[in-house]
């Protein structure tokens, strides 16, 4: 296609949003509203990930020793749980430092119950190792691997936690995806309306262009010009909205319940809209762009 056609295809685009008003201003503003709670919803999906992977993350076990076992053989058994191709890390406990571990979540208001056990370690046969995995979904498999080997006593693990983690996120990243699914849906039956009126208005003249022999392609190319812009224009305001009013709700969360602040660590602004900002940008336009080829196909007997 040559640079005169592409120029005159795009200022028939934007021409078209002036002669319908009213109808671009309504497609806007569904756009914008469909995309302002696509982009609340991915905020929230974001964060929960996020911070279901934190907690997965910290998700391990603990493995306590048998109390003959050497120094030697533990030392060897540390190893070879190490070389698991699942398992990030693996630290020794001693019972001293369980003890002193202890000793200090009894520090507030416990201290009478430690009164005559400084001399004998009631932990001294609490030798372990503390676990974590690179992936909380193969624990199960883990735990199958550790029970083979010698010189393991107990396990102790969290593996039903770890599913309902793992649940609850999938369950969270499918009410999403319908979420965007049923968004995208209605976005597109708006445009495919405003490009029908479009068509309807602009019919003498496609009628002329047909008949001087313009092609299909050429006809249908400034409708799907102004589709996407459309799309756009309806994505920059919500994302301008979210932009600021997520930058002060997570300071305000943080300012009114500070003790959520040491529990529970949100994505900052940047790190949303990285990702956010194309993706709606790319939805709007692609919303735009379906809603006019739809409506060009349907309405327009080219």
């Amino acid at each position: 296609m040559k640079i005169r056609t592409i120029n005159y295809c795009i200022r028939q685009g934007i021409k078209s949003l002036f002669q319908n008003r009213l109808m671009t201003l309504a497609s806007i503003g569904t756009i914008s509203a469909c995309l302002f709670i696509l982009g609340i919803s991915y905020c929230i999906a974001a964060n929960v990930d996020y911070m279901m992977e934190d907690l997965e993350a910290s998700i391990g076990m603990t493995v306590f020793l048998d109390e003959e076992l050497t120094e030697v053989e533990r030392n060897a058994l540390q190893r070879k749980i190490a070389d698991h191709i699942d398992i990030e890390t693996v630290i020794y406990v001693s019972p001293e430092e369980a003890w002193a571990r202890f000793k200090d979540e009894l520090e507030d208001g416990g201290e009478e119950l430690l009164i005559g056990l400084d001399e004998d370690n009631p932990l001294a046969g609490s030798a372990s190792f503390e676990i974590l995995l690179k992936n909380p979904d193969n624990q199960g498999e883990v735990i199958v691997f550790l029970e083979k080997l010698a010189g393991i006593r107990t396990i102790n693990h969290a593996k039903d936690t770890a599913d309902v983690l793992l649940t609850f996120n999938q369950m969270v990243r499918i009410i999403s995806l319908i979420l965007i699914a049923i968004l995208a849906l209605i976005g597109i039956l708006l445009m495919t309306n405003t490009i029908k009126l479009t068509v309807y208005i602009r019919k003498n003249e496609i009628n002329i262009m047909k008949y001087v022999g313009a092609t299909d392609y050429f006809i249908r190319i400034p409708f799907l010009i102004e589709g996407i812009l459309i799309g756009m224009l309806g994505a920059i305001l919500p994302l301008g909205v979210i932009w600021f009013s997520y930058q002060w709700m997570i300071e305000k969360i943080y300012e009114e319940f500070s003790i959520i602040k040491n529990l529970l660590t949100f994505l900052g602004a940047k790190e949303i809209f990285i990702v956010l900002a194309p993706l709606s940008l790319l939805i709007g336009a692609g919303i735009g762009m379906i809603g006019s080829g739809i409506s060009v196909r349907k309405h327009l007997n080219v």
